[in-house]
């Protein structure tokens, strides 16, 4: 074609023998451009818009995401470089090279579009229930970076000797020490993700705890070398995957799929507001509902005991005490709670008593694991129960006050 766009060019319009080679070659590429530029148009215009509206009329959603991913508009670069391969034929000299370079493009688009593939089946996977126990993220990143490396031996092997190829092939055997320092990240990852995935320890939408990386919040995605962490305070946090391996974290799943979520908090009473009972407290204390039952079998029980033992000394005899009525309150409170998981621990239990008071510790579990609410029931119990010490004649502990010091002032 350039031959014969020169010899026109010379025998038309009279030109030098250097100048119709220039302008036949402007032409011819111009031409082929311009072709080029058609079949683009032709392709992305007509063909990707009829697949477009059939991607719409079918049910599945797997050619959606195809579309959507852009498969098909990678596809579509392949026909500007076909029109390429086929004018190659017109430049003699470079018409080697020039196929040479189609070659690599084609397979460069191929690996895109394969890349694009790949993205697609994570997406298609995502939308599986057990995707988030099993991630593939990681496992596909790992068939790109070695798709990759053979998609680079097979182009310098277009431009090279097949021997060459070849040679670059079986060295990288001999390579193995540098790929494994500059992919050491990658396949740390790779092998972490695999031990995570196989003992079920991590999943997307796990909440998660890692202090030394300031990791607090909910697993949000899971790839070959990080896990993404989205904090409660909405910021991200990036860790490697081997180090949820090296290093320990807190998953509290469990407690989300258990059903109930620990409360474990104390209050601290005055030692000196704790005493025996009185006639009026035990006259005041049985209008409870509560703790009617308790202080009837309790009062039965200890009246058997002193006169079996025939004591009437507080010291020497038994008694009742508000601090251990005010448990046994705490304990029916949290029984008849409809917030309160009756299958778990449920304890009011007195610890060992510190320069802050006696510690009265709530341990239970609420059936609600959502963190508002959570929050919220724990709250209401524990003003509930700050409230009504008054009523047993107990009073909280707290450090000295400037209230309490102009007290004394005044």
């Amino acid at each position: 074609m350039v031959d014969h766009i020169e010899k026109w060019l010379i025998t038309e319009y009279q030109m030098g023998a250097n100048m119709a080679s220039g302008v036949s070659l402007a032409i011819t590429i111009m031409g082929i451009l311009l072709v080029c530029f058609i079949a683009d148009i032709i392709t992305k215009k007509i063909i990707l818009t009829n697949i477009r509206k059939f991607v719409l009329k079918t049910e599945n959603v797997i050619d959606e995401m195809l579309y959507d991913k852009k498969v098909f508009h990678n596809l579509a670069h392949i026909v500007p470089a076909i029109v390429v391969y086929f004018a190659s034929e017109w430049f003699h000299s470079y018409s080697d090279m020039l196929q040479k370079i189609v070659y690599a493009y084609i397979l460069f688009i191929v690996a895109l579009t394969a890349f694009k593939l790949l993205d697609t089946v994570v997406e298609v996977y995502k939308t599986k229930e057990y995707s988030k126990s099993r991630p593939i993220k990681g496992i596909i990143q790992v068939v790109k970076i070695v798709l990759t490396i053979f998609i680079g031996v097979f182009m310098i092997a277009i431009f090279t000797q097949e021997s060459t190829a070849w040679a670059l092939l079986s060295s990288i055997g001999g390579m193995s020490a540098i790929i494994i320092l500059i992919f050491k990240d990658s396949i740390l990852g790779l092998v972490a993700g695999i031990q995570l995935s196989a003992n079920n320890q991590l999943r997307i939408g796990d909440w998660i705890e890692m202090p030394k990386f300031g990791a607090d919040g909910e697993v949000v995605d899971i790839s070959l070398t990080n896990i993404t962490v989205s904090n409660w305070d909405k910021t991200l946090t990036n860790i490697p995957a081997y180090k949820f391996i090296d290093e320990s974290f807190k998953n509290w799943q469990g407690m989300s799929e258990a059903g109930g979520r620990r409360i474990k908090r104390s209050i601290y009473i005055d030692m000196t507001s704790i005493k025996f009972l009185d006639e009026d407290l035990l006259g005041r204390l049985m209008e409870v509902e509560l703790l009617q039952h308790y202080l009837t079998h309790k009062q039965a029980d200890i009246q058997a005991y002193n006169e079996e033992h025939n004591t009437s000394n507080k010291v020497n005899g038994r008694k009742l005490t508000n601090i251990g009525t005010f448990r046994a309150y705490v304990l029916e409170y949290l029984k008849t709670n409809g917030h309160i998981h009756q299958d778990y621990t449920l304890l009011v239990r007195q610890l060992a008593s510190t320069d802050h008071g006696l510690p009265i510790e709530v341990y239970c579990f609420t059936n609600d694991t959502a963190w508002a609410n959570y929050e919220g029931i724990m709250a209401d119990i524990f003003d509930h129960l700050l409230a009504i010490l008054d009523v047993f004649e107990l009073r909280i502990y707290q450090n000295p006050t400037g209230s309490d010091f102009k007290k004394i002032t005044y």
